[in-house]
C-alpha cells in the first residue's frame, strides 16, 4: 500500500454534529454511504477539504474509494490513500479504485477491530495482492478492463 500510496489524516476536529449542512462530504468511521456521515457547507477551519479520487480507510479497516472532495472526522481515524502517480505506471481512477479498495478489504479488514484499530504506521506496512504483467509489476490495465467490465454487467442488471 504504502508503495503506491501517501497515507495521511486530516487536522482540525471536525464533528458533524457541530458543522452546518451543505454539500460537502464529510467522512467518518462506518460501514455505508461510503463512510460519509453528513454533508457540511465548510469545515472547522482548520482541516483541509481532500480532493478526490482518494480511498479512505477508515479505524477498523474499512474501505473507500472516494470520488468526489470531501472532509474528514481526524477523531474518527480515517486513513487517506493519495496515489503516488506514476511508480510501475500507477494512475487511479474509478476502476483501480474500486479494484484496490476490494482488495485492501478482502486483506486487511479482518485484521482490525475496535481493540486493534487500523493507523496510518500499521497501514503503510499491510500488502495486498494484485494481478502483474509481464514486467513483474502491477497490471494496471487487466484490471482497469475487468473492473469496466463489472461496472458494465452491473449496471444492464440495475437499468
Amino acid at each position: 500500500i504504502n508503495r503506491y500510496f501517501q497515507i495521511i489524516l486530516s487536522d482540525g476536529d471536525n464533528q458533524a454534529k457541530l458543522l452546518d449542512e451543505g454539500n460537502i462530504p464529510l467522512v467518518s468511521a462506518g460501514s455505508t454511504n461510503n463512510g460519509i456521515c453528513k454533508y457540511i457547507s465548510k469545515g472547522d477551519g482548520i482541516s483541509q477539504l481532500f480532493d478526490g479520487n482518494v480511498i479512505t480507510v477508515d479505524m477498523f479497516g474499512k474501505a473507500f474509494y472516494q470520488p468526489n472532495s470531501f472532509y474528514a472526522v481526524s477523531h474518527g481515524r480515517v486513513n487517506i490513500l493519495k496515489p503516488r502517480t506514476g511508480v510501475d505506471g500507477f494512475e487511479l481512477d474509478k476502476y483501480i479504485g474500486l479494484f484496490l479498495v476490494t482488495m485492501i478489504e478482502e486483506r486487511i479488514f479482518q485484521n482490525y477491530s475496535f481493540g486493534d484499530m487500523c493507523n496510518s504506521t500499521q497501514l503503510k506496512k499491510d500488502q495486498i495482492y494484485l494481478p502483474i504483467n509481464e514486467a513483474g509489476t502491477p497490471n494496471w490495465d487487466a484490471i482497469r478492463n475487468y473492473m469496466k467490465s463489472l461496472y458494465k454487467s452491473a449496471q444492464k442488471l440495475v437499468l
